[in-house]
Order: C-alpha cells, then structure tokens, then sequence
C-alpha cells in the first residue's frame, strides 16, 4: 500500500471493541464470531479513527499534530497500519 494511492480514500472501520487486556493494554476488536483480533495502542487509536468520513490523508495529519512529529515521520507507519488492518478485514476502503 502507497500513501499516493490511498491518501484520498476513506477507511471505514469494520468490528466492535469487546476489551481491553489487563497485562498489555492491547485492545481486543472483533469482526465476526470466529474472527478476533488484539491491536496494540496505536493500531487501535488509527482503527478508531476511521469512521469512513476522514480521509488517510487526513488522518495523518491529525496524528501528526498530536503525537507532534513532522508529516513525514507519521505517513509511512499510518499507512503499514492501514494495509494490516485492511488484511485482517478490520478496515474497509
């Protein structure tokens, strides 16, 4: 997945929250009754974040400001996360 080719769409996250693990902080996230998947902090926080009204390039904008790092910095880790979640059925374009 490349930043250009995605910027412009609008991740729509599939599942709901059932937990949170005590010893990780991990977040548990399910999509269907057989499929359930644990997201670290981060993975979590961009998952939420995509509510299919926000585009990617738009979330990393936010991210950037408030984790205060360059756009740079941000761009290519959002996008790792998005394609991971977007195989693990988490996400929708």
């Amino acid at each position: 997945m490349n930043f250009e080719d995605v910027k412009d769409k609008k991740p729509k996250k599939i599942g709901e929250l059932i937990d949170r693990s005590e010893e990780n902080e991990n977040y548990i996230v399910k999509v269907a009754e057989d499929k359930v998947y644990e997201l670290a902090p981060i993975a979590y926080y961009i998952w939420t974040m995509c509510d299919g009204n926000k585009s990617v390039d738009e979330i990393v904008n936010e991210l950037s400001k408030e984790a205060n790092l360059d756009i740079s910095q941000v761009r290519d880790p959002v996008v790792m996360v998005l394609d991971e979640l977007e195989k693990a059925s988490l996400i929708a374009f």
